[in-house]
């Protein structure tokens, strides 16, 4: 079954921005107050460039990721990071306490989501990054498991990492043999969804998109491009 595209070809309708003008610009995520060390720390160990700023909503700093960290100036591919305000706090301690999180009777809805998000990460709420070569994703995962080694304060807060390896088309040894001489997928038989690209899940509550009770989902992405390889899963869905 073919991909149906619902986006005209026509031209633009007059006061409609240009798909060629725009891009992902930032994310705003939130740590718990306290906890900035070991949230900066995590996107450092991925090569991220962070830099720090007076917040002046609250006592803690405001944080600003740069994803490319060789153009820091960039308006785009920017994470905004800073702390949790006291009335989401509040609000947690509510909804913690009502499903019984982190008790042994949990809600019933509470223990089956979770269950789902530990099997299927990728299905839960969570952002995606990029990179441009290979052996960086992979020394950022390096990077990931040594931490996890030497801190356990920093351990205790990556719940785990989902390693998911590329599939190419038939006959493409190059990326079979790449997948198996690698220092991180080579450990895996699974795949990632769709063709030409490997994919790392993280879970882990060091920061939050929404709700932090439930912590985030991270995905590193690379993706293998040339010639029959034009097919992948951020531009086509079937697999």
């Amino acid at each position: 079954m073919a991909p149906t595209d619902i986006t005209t070809d026509g031209p633009t309708p007059s006061g409609t921005a240009s798909a060629a003008t725009i891009s992902l610009g930032h994310l705003a995520v939130h740590f718990r107050p306290g906890e900035r060390a070991l949230a900066t720390r995590f996107f450092e160990l991925l090569g991220a460039r962070v830099r720090e700023f007076p917040n002046k909503f609250s006592d803690e700093p405001l944080y600003l990721i740069s994803m490319d960290r060789d153009t820091p100036a960039r308006p785009d591919n920017v994470i905004f990071l800073f702390a949790l305000k006291p009335s989401q706090l509040a609000l947690e301690s509510v909804m913690t306490e009502h499903l019984g999180m982190d008790t042994d009777d949990p809600h019933p809805a509470l223990r089956e989501f979770l269950q789902q998000r530990a099997d299927w990460p990728e299905s839960y709420l969570h952002f995606g990054l990029h990179f441009a070569r290979l052996e960086d994703l992979e020394n950022a995962v390096v990077a990931l498991r040594a931490e996890m080694a030497s801190d356990p304060a920093f351990a205790t807060r990556i719940q785990s990492l989902q390693i998911l390896r590329a599939k190419g088309e038939d006959g493409d040894r190059e990326i079979a043999e790449r997948m198996a001489a690698s220092p991180v997928f080579g450990e895996t038989e699974q795949f990632a969804y769709g063709r030409h690209g490997a994919q790392v899940h993280i879970r882990t509550d060091l920061f939050a998109t929404g709700l932090s009770l439930f912590g985030s989902v991270v995905e590193l992405d690379f993706v293998f491009t040339g010639p029959g390889r034009e097919r992948n899963a951020f531009n086509s869905l079937i697999d």
